[in-house]
């Protein structure tokens, strides 16, 4: 052994307690530091700790990196995810996903979700003139008339009927209904959805707020309704449907405003949302690539949603 290896062994047996006392002190010195500020203030390192073990449970991978050079979604924001039968996720494409960004008519979603938790299937509305009054012509409702509330889960869902969802809210008033809505949000962790309205119009004044969400919010609530709500994408499933009042009268067809039902047989369900200040707006859930799983896309403020949720789609694929 020469004489710079036998030096070199001495200096490490001589460092060896000093670098143990320096690290024991480190973990004292953290140890007291921790006990210090729980007690002033036990609320920040609780929070703390569920932030840390929330993003380390929120991690995913993005599976394909590398996009072509003639791949291109003009949409603000995209996301594309992959969710198996356990609920990890999988992201395989996203693009400004935590965007905070109007969503339009996926906001009937929440509607349906909040009508469906607190109203019977059964219980019977009248059709109020507001109601009916509600922009767009979908839903062919008439004052006076009185349909079920699965009646109006349908009109609104499939055709996206403005005038339905504000008559599942005029049940027991737009603003409770409102706060029921964001209440549920928050409760479902959608930290970046607000909601002023059940329709998902554009305020009149542009100085309003407007209804907004993330693409990664929105992914938070389908995977609710396909664990919780199951019911709501069968209605969302259909691309026709033949109303019926509960008098045995036929109201009319329904024809849903999905373009890609019938044309992609894996869609288990979605929906569509425009409005000037949202464009196009489309989510939609889809079998995934195994069984018991599901994909999760979703694109928002679109020139052109169904092409490029059709060109997103062949991309994963």
């Amino acid at each position: 052994m020469t004489r710079k290896i036998k030096l070199l062994l001495i200096v490490i047996l001589i460092g060896l307690p000093f670098w143990w006392v320096v690290n024991v002190l480190e973990k004292n010195l953290e140890d007291f530091f921790y006990s210090w500020e729980m007690e002033k203030n036990p609320s920040s390192i609780f929070i703390a700790q569920i932030a840390q073990n929330y993003l380390v449970k929120a991690s995913v991978t993005v599976v394909r990196n590398e996009i072509p050079e003639d791949f291109e979604i003009t949409a603000e924001s995209v996301i594309s995810v992959e969710i198996d039968d356990k609920g990890n996720e999988k992201v395989l494409f996203n693009k400004e996903e935590v965007k905070k960004m109007p969503m339009a008519s996926i906001t009937k979603l929440m509607t349906a979700l909040i009508a469906s938790e607190f109203y019977y299937p059964s219980l019977k509305v009248p059709i109020s003139k507001t109601a009916v009054g509600q922009e767009e012509e979908y839903g062919h409702l008439k004052v006076g008339e009185i349909l079920q509330v699965q009646d109006l889960l349908y009109v609104m869902l499939i055709e996206s009927s403005n005038d339905a969802a504000f008559a599942l809210g005029e049940i027991i008033g737009i603003e409770g209904f409102t706060d029921l809505m964001n209440l549920k949000a928050r409760d479902m962790g959608l930290q970046n959805s607000k909601f002023f309205n059940l329709t998902g119009l554009d305020p009149k004044n542009p100085n309003q707020p407007i209804n907004y969400s993330t693409a990664r919010d929105l992914v938070k609530l389908a995977k609710y309704l396909l664990t919780e709500k199951p019911e709501i994408l069968e209605i969302l499933s259909k691309k026709e449907y033949e109303l019926y009042l509960e008098n045995g009268v036929f109201h009319h067809t329904l024809q849903n405003t999905n373009e890609l039902l019938g044309e992609i047989p894996e869609i288990v369900g979605g929906k569509t949302g425009f409005t000037e200040r949202a464009g196009g707006c489309l989510l939609l859930i889809m079998e995934g690539f195994s069984p018991g799983n599901y994909l999760v896309n979703v694109v928002l403020s679109s020139p052109r949603r169904f092409e490029e949720m059709r060109k997103l789609i062949e991309f994963i694929r």
